[in-house]
């Protein structure tokens, strides 16, 4: 389901397209109830879902809470972005998670990819088949052919499977297997050639859905790509892609950067890039 167009407006730097905060979100529609809220969903793009125990999938709409017990997947181009008080949690692509009715909160990442990001205390642990996630600051989190992939972009997060743990510090990852311990911390892998990037500092001009070729130098079996206004962290379009060049259109006016990260042969995430600048004219 498409919404009305965006448009992303940037002046000296500061984002001008305004994301409505958590706290300033209009009630929702009365719902049943029984479960206490736990986000909030500030971004849905494309398709994305929610259900809760007693309905059937409907369409996310932006704004709506997400509520303890509930379930959250989206299709191959979806993105979703649930924030709380202390943390935000953005859902990629392809991806479902589900929030249990239990004493401790988790996220379980069913299948897919999730960003954590928590600056101020410990995240909501984020559970898979194979592991079991948490700490403060920025984690990607993947699972994948009955594996579990985590990368630690930013700050310190604990990893622990079948009775073991590890500690991740920034720019280190581990894999975790169906049966078995953390894999011990590796480096992950380093970002694309610098200054390679193109539309590199010089933005690319396009129409709003144009599509806009992305390209890059690195040897890494596969990369991922994201999109997000500029003066803002809030990941618009997020694609894993193979070798260079990647072609994605942008269906919104404003100022855009875009970054690319490495994935190295065991699929494990490292930081991403410097940005490349693309500007979509103004719808009439």
């Amino acid at each position: 389901m498409r919404r009305s167009p965006r448009t992303f407006l940037s002046t000296g730097g500061l984002l001008l397209g305004v994301f409505i905060g958590l706290g300033s979100m209009a009630p929702a529609p009365a719902r049943a109830q029984g479960s206490p809220s736990l986000a909030r969903l500030t971004l849905v793009e494309q398709q994305v879902e929610q259900k809760d125990a007693a309905a059937a999938w409907r369409q996310a709409v932006e704004g709506q809470p997400l509520r303890i017990g509930e379930q959250l997947r989206t299709g191959p181009a979806g993105l979703a972005r649930l924030e709380m008080p202390w943390m935000s949690l953005t859902v990629s692509p392809g991806s479902a998670v589900s929030f249990p009715d239990e004493f401790i909160l988790s996220a379980v990442l069913e299948s897919g990819r999730a960003v954590v990001d928590s600056k101020a205390r410990d995240a909501l642990k984020v559970v898979t088949s194979e592991a079991r996630v948490r700490g403060t600051g920025r984690a990607v989190v993947r699972r994948e052919d009955a594996r579990t992939l985590v990368s630690c972009l930013g700050g310190r997060f604990l990893v622990e499977g079948s009775g073991q743990g590890v500690w991740l510090e920034s720019g280190y990852g581990t894999v975790v297997g169906s049966g078995a311990g953390p894999s011990a911390p590796r480096r992950t892998p380093e970002p694309p050639v610098a200054g390679s990037l193109l539309p590199g500092p010089d933005p690319v001009y396009a129409k709003p859905g144009e599509t806009v070729e992305l390209q890059w130098k690195g040897d890494a079996p596969a990369f991922q790509v994201e999109i997000l206004p500029v003066g803002s962290e809030q990941v618009l379009i997020q694609r894993d892609v193979g070798s260079p060049p990647a072609r994605i259109p942008i269906p919104w006016s404003g100022a855009f950067r875009w970054r690319v990260a490495s994935r190295d042969a065991r699929g494990l995430e490292g930081r991403p890039s410097s940005d490349g600048q693309i500007a979509v004219e103004l719808r009439e």
